[in-house]
């Protein structure tokens, strides 16, 4: 049996280390554990490569694409990258419980990830180098008080809480991490399958899966406080959990605070907050009383108006708007003719959604006074552009991350190049400047 045991010692490779070091455990004991858990590997993987090597890129999230991607099978070779899609289709067979595994067919997939694996050792090296990225005067900019770097965010729920990406990612020339959504208890998610591909993107049902407040504040927020602007990413079920949860995280650390409205209210009839103007004014309203740090509120998409929440919320005092969230979307699995969410539906991402963000942030900004921070499907600096030109002050990348780890920096350098082909100063000076 493969071992990978020589990835505990090259740090390098931690992103993907520790997938393949459960997978090898879990062949002992469940072979549709270990397929399950050999595409995860192969996922993580493979996102290594393209953020590691600047010779290849792709404009796709799909992981199947990125395999198929003439860059990547010229450095990996025809049969390796079938070796690769016979794991991720075998993977995505068992998570979706289409059959059972034997020990022969995990040991195959196992043994494709150690080749894979080992090939990625032999053409990097440990000593395979990181870009480093220096600041620019042209990408900084101020949001609502905060200084920024660069007016990239990296979206919550795709981020992690930012430490998981220093490897990959200069924090500090990031506008801000919105880390992981945080809750007054601690939540354990959805039942079930969580997250399944689509052909542009991720539909995902987490359920707001965190640790709870306390501990983020004694345990998470002391260790990533100076390495990032800290946007914490709230989500509650009554008013009075919004303003609890402002009140608890006006500390220091923390930047600002941006609130998930995309919630029932547990205590009036379960009606989504950020689809009612009355609510989301409330929940704005108790936030900004509770706390002295800047509130963001993140607009939902599932509505018929969207400018009038952004109308409600702004005349409540919010700070600053990001939006879109996720659209809402569901798949069905038609050999069992079950949702393939544990959730049935759930939040689409990703780039098939970025016409209808970048609408939303055009319609939102014609409206508003106060700064827009625009997400939805930004892959590249060219989507980054379009927001600017729609009226955003700063963007946010959320999935194209789980692709490519380092998206953020390269979307950094792009947009640089194409202020100053477009002999633009600052990025100020290209928001709403849409010629409609």
């Amino acid at each position: 049996m493969p071992k990978f045991s020589f990835l505990a010692d090259k740090p390098e490779y931690r992103f993907f280390a520790k997938d393949c070091l459960d997978a090898e455990k879990a062949f002992r004991s469940s072979p549709d554990s270990c397929v399950k858990l050999v595409r995860t590997a192969v996922d993580a993987a493979i996102k290594w490569v393209y953020a590691n090597d600047k010779n290849i890129s792709a404009d796709t999230d799909n992981l199947f694409d990125l395999i198929a991607n003439p860059a990547f099978v010229k450095i990996f070779g025809k049969d390796l990258t079938d070796k690769l899609h016979y794991c991720r289709t075998a993977g995505n067979a068992a998570i979706h419980n289409q059959k059972e595994f034997t020990f022969d067919e995990a040991a195959r997939c196992l043994q494709n990830l150690f080749e894979f694996v080992r090939r990625i050792d032999k053409i990097y090296g440990k000593n395979f180098p990181r870009e480093t990225f220096a600041a620019s005067e042209l990408l900084q900019t101020e949001i609502c008080g905060l200084k920024l770097a660069t007016p990239i965010f990296a979206a919550s729920g795709t981020f992690g809480f930012g430490e998981e990406f220093a490897d990959f990612v200069d924090l500090k020339r990031l506008g801000g991490v919105m880390v992981k959504c945080t809750t007054l208890k601690p939540r354990r998610g959805n039942d079930g399958v969580r997250i399944t591909e689509t052909p542009a993107g991720m539909l995902n049902c987490i359920g707001l899966e965190n640790p709870g407040v306390e501990t983020f504040l004694t345990k998470i927020l002391p260790r990533i406080k100076d390495k990032m602007n800290v946007v914490v990413n709230v989500s509650g079920s009554s008013v009075a959990d919004y303003g609890e949860l402002a009140k608890l995280l006006d500390t220091d650390g923390v930047a600002a605070i941006e609130l998930n409205i995309s919630c029932p209210n547990v205590k009036d009839g379960g009606i989504i907050f950020g689809t009612d103007e009355t609510q989301a004014a409330k929940v704005t309203d108790a936030a900004k009383k509770s706390t002295s740090k800047p509130v963001i509120v993140k607009l939902s998409p599932n509505v018929t108006d969207i400018t009038k929440i952004a109308r409600a919320v702004e005349n409540a005092g919010a700070d600053a708007l990001s939006l879109i969230n996720t659209l809402m979307g569901m798949e069905i699995n038609i050999d069992t003719w079950r949702p393939t969410l544990g959730n049935v539906t759930g939040g689409l991402s990703g780039g098939a959604i970025k016409p209808v963000a970048l609408r939303m942030v055009w319609q939102t900004a014609q409206v508003v006074k106060i700064p827009i921070i625009g997400m939805g499907g930004i892959r590249s600096a060219r989507d980054a552009a379009e927001f600017f030109l729609a009226g955003a002050s700063a963007v946010a990348v959320g999935t194209a991350n789980f692709a490519q780890p380092s998206i953020t920096m390269k979307i950094a350098d792009d947009l640089e190049k194409y202020l100053r082909r477009h002999k633009l100063k600052n990025i100020s000076e290209l928001v709403g400047k849409i010629k409609a």
